[in-house]
């Protein structure tokens, strides 16, 4: 009669696996957090200093052009700029985890949310536009949340390793398709 009585009850893991998922949902909150209020940071630095935001913006043409990214002009090839897309958020996000897993989550999403902020903002002036487009705001949302989870999802891998291996594995299968569906998002608002 032994089997009968245990008949309904969860096994042993379950309880475990639901303390894991809540662990991975309170790095990811703290750290989406740590993001919003970056991005107001950002916000106020755009509005008290917006000529120097784009200047700042502008020099950070620098920086891409020494990882040997090149901004989208016309005439580039479809297939160039889809390879130059994919590998660079993956490479991004893929530095995100490793980020989390040198448990620097709450910093990484503070400074990711100010400069997002600042760039957007600054696109304003750069672009002499009145307002920030909705597609643009779209797909910069989707990558600060699959980067904000690869980066809760590196943080949860430093503190409980793969004691539940289902968390990390559904998180970045997680990370991949919002990965991948911004960037073609992003190649489709392009071409």
């Amino acid at each position: 009669m032994k089997g009968f009585w245990n008949r309904g009850a969860p096994p042993r893991h379950a309880a475990a696996n639901i303390s894991h998922r809540r662990n991975l949902v309170y790095i990811f909150l703290k750290s989406l957090g740590s993001l919003l209020a970056g991005a107001a940071l950002g916000y106020v630095f755009y509005y008290f200093f917006s000529s120097q935001s784009a200047v700042i913006i502008d020099k950070f043409k620098i920086l891409q052009s020494f990882f040997g990214i090149s901004q989208y002009s016309e005439g580039m090839t479809v297939t160039w700029v889809v390879i130059t897309i994919l590998l660079g958020n993956l490479i991004s996000t893929l530095c995100y985890m490793g980020l989390g897993y040198g448990r620097l989550s709450l910093p990484v999403s503070l400074i990711t949310g100010l400069f997002i902020s600042v760039f957007l903002f600054s696109g304003i002036i750069r672009h002499d536009t009145r307002t920030i487009p909705l597609e643009v705001i779209l797909l910069i949302s989707m990558e600060m949340v699959y980067r904000v989870l690869a980066v809760s999802t590196g943080e949860y891998l430093s503190k409980y390793g793969l004691r539940s291996r289902l968390v990390p594995v559904v998180s970045s299968c997680i990370i991949f398709i919002l990965y991948l569906s911004a960037a073609l998002y992003e190649v489709w608002q392009l071409f």
